[in-house]
């Protein structure tokens, strides 16, 4: 399984998903808050890349 992680909604989120990836918007770095009122809808969205491991666990392996 392949989940791209950034913190482009265009470029990583956006363009993973056309790639036919899943998609994770995290709230820092390039993120600003009107990112989430765009064309690209993140297949999720997390606070910091600390919490990966624990999505990772609940979302694909829970």
């Amino acid at each position: 399984q392949v989940v791209m992680v950034g913190d482009d909604i265009v470029g990583d989120v956006g363009g993973a998903q056309q790639a036919g990836m899943h998609g994770v918007l995290v709230k820092t770095g390039k993120f600003r808050a009107q990112d989430l009122d765009g064309e690209v809808n993140p297949d999720s969205v997390l606070e910091s890349i600390a919490e990966l491991p624990q999505w990772w666990m609940q979302t694909k392996h829970g």
